[in-house]
């Protein structure tokens, strides 16, 4: 019976993580994955990571309860999670559970290395986005930019 792991490697100073003998991704691996990016972050290591998903062919939500806790460490730390190789199946989990939206996705690995080293490159120049300048309050004179929308209850 094959068992389940995770294959973790450091290429460019970016975590790179692959799923072997997966093809129910089960939560051990996601477990253990996020050991190693708690290790290379207390190492001092980048906090993005790509997750690359090659062979795995279903993703059961124990699994995507663990991306989320890897994802919200990332987060912490100014990263974020970059999964490739997706199969539409386990595209379709993301999906579904309405969490797509929290990961970034790319279609091999190649991409998802040079997402994450342009992300690299925008924070290290200081290219960030600064934040926008409140807007002033509309005074009641303005004219609206949009009309009101006014709800009824049923009767």
């Amino acid at each position: 019976m094959l068992k389940p792991a995770v294959q973790v490697h450091d290429q460019g100073g970016i975590l790179v993580s692959e799923f072997w003998d997966c093809l129910r991704l089960d939560p051990a691996p996601v477990q253990e994955l996020r050991k190693h990016f708690e290790a290379h972050m207390r190492r001092g290591g980048r906090a993005d990571l790509v997750v690359d998903l090659n062979g795995v062919v279903f993703a059961g939500s124990a699994a995507l309860g663990g991306f989320l806790a890897i994802h919200r460490d990332a987060r912490q730390h100014g990263g974020r999670l970059i999964f490739c190789n997706v199969d539409p199946t386990v595209h379709e989990v993301f999906r579904v559970s309405k969490i797509e939206p929290l990961f970034t996705f790319a279609a091999d690995r190649p991409a998802a290395l040079a997402m994450a080293a342009e992300a690299q490159n925008v924070s290290s120049e200081g290219g960030e986005k600064s934040p926008s300048p409140p807007k002033a309050p509309r005074s009641e004179t303005e004219p609206r930019s949009t009309p009101l929308r006014v709800r009824r209850r049923k009767p």
